[in-house]
């Protein structure tokens, strides 16, 4: 369990270079995309493309969750009357307690322990969004994986007899 508190919180602190990381998987695709127009090697563009975008959907996600646990009282091993003024000094200064019934959650990633929701409306959606990408990339390029091992025996037979 605290290697999984360890892994959240290095998120929370390294998402933007996550958020790099999914920036350059996807510039990556597009440069493949553009080259594969220029080569004759289209499949091999194709499919390095298609596992670029894949990549970039998941490390997206990862960054999105990030970002929003990094707005969270996450993390913040103090008082509890410190931990809205740590993770919002600008709503919030020391000593502010938050409601009574306030709750924290991580998936939906949500916290309501200093009044109104420290994540932003965007963090779930982007999150489920892009994971849902991914798993979607990871089939259709397994898929299309499956099909060229199908198609290559049966054309050099073909070339054979």
């Amino acid at each position: 369990m605290a290697l999984i508190f360890l892994a959240l919180l290095l998120l929370a602190l390294a998402w933007p270079v996550v958020a790099v990381g999914a920036a350059v998987l996807v510039s990556l695709a597009a440069l493949a995309l553009r080259d594969a127009r220029a080569t004759q090697a289209v499949p091999r563009m194709l499919t390095r493309a298609g596992w670029l975008l894949t990549g970039g959907a998941a490390l997206t996600a990862c960054a999105a969750y990030g970002y929003g646990l990094r707005t969270t009282t996450f993390g913040a091993v103090t008082d509890p009357d410190d931990r809205c003024g740590l993770a919002r000094p600008d709503l919030y200064g020391y000593g502010h307690r938050g409601p009574d019934d306030g709750s924290s959650g991580m998936w939906p990633l949500r916290d309501t322990t200093c009044g109104p929701d420290l994540v932003p409306g965007f963090v779930n959606p982007l999150v489920a969004g892009s994971a849902a990408l991914f798993v979607a990339l990871t089939v259709i390029m397994i898929v299309v994986r499956i099909r060229a091992r199908r198609r290559l025996p049966s054309a050099s037979r073909g070339r054979v007899g």
